[in-house]
C-alpha cells in the first residue's frame, strides 16, 4: 500500500520556511489575512472563554476556552 504525504508546492526537502511567517500565525479562511496570534486579531471575551475575530472581514475564526 501506497502512503501519500500532503507538502506546500514550494516545499523542498532542503528549503527553509518562508520568510517572516511565525509558527504561531493564524489564518482567516475568508479572505486569507494572517498574523501572529499576538497580532491584530480583535480579541473577544465570551462566556466560554476568548473568540480571535479577522479585524479585515470579521469572521472568527478561533475560540479557545480561558485558563
Amino acid at each position: 500500500m501506497t502512503s501519500l504525504t500532503s507538502v506546500p508546492a514550494h516545499a523542498t526537502a532542503t528549503a527553509p520556511p518562508p520568510e517572516g511567517r511565525q509558527k504561531t500565525s493564524l489564518f482567516c479562511p475568508s479572505c486569507g489575512h494572517e498574523s501572529p496570534i499576538t497580532g491584530d486579531w480583535d480579541v473577544e471575551q465570551t462566556a466560554d472563554g476568548r473568540a480571535y475575530r479577522c479585524p479585515c472581514c470579521h469572521t472568527v475564526i478561533s475560540s479557545r476556552p480561558e485558563n
